[in-house]
């Protein structure tokens, strides 16, 4: 019997991060350019539309949400990134 072929998906590769934080459903990456907090963003929404037709669930956050990084954290004055 034949196997059944795997099916590609084309995930994007995101710009260099200058730092990164881990969670249980997504993990955020940080940029000390705007710009590049923006392109990667793009990258992780692409990304993440891959994932959630596989089934997963980002619970409440949103990869390819961009924001300032909190002031009190070690990542305080770049532009962190919600990646899937």
């Amino acid at each position: 019997m034949a196997k059944k072929p795997v099916k590609k998906y084309d995930y994007k590769p995101y710009p260099k991060h200058d730092g990164l934080r881990s969670g249980c459903k997504v993990s955020w990456y940080y940029y000390k350019d705007r710009a590049d907090a923006d392109a990667a963003a793009i990258v992780a929404r692409h990304n993440a539309l891959i994932q959630q037709e596989l089934g997963y669930d980002f619970g409440y956050c949103w990869p390819g949400s961009v924001h300032p990084a909190h002031e009190n954290s070690k990542h305080a004055g770049l532009w962190e990134v919600c990646i899937p």
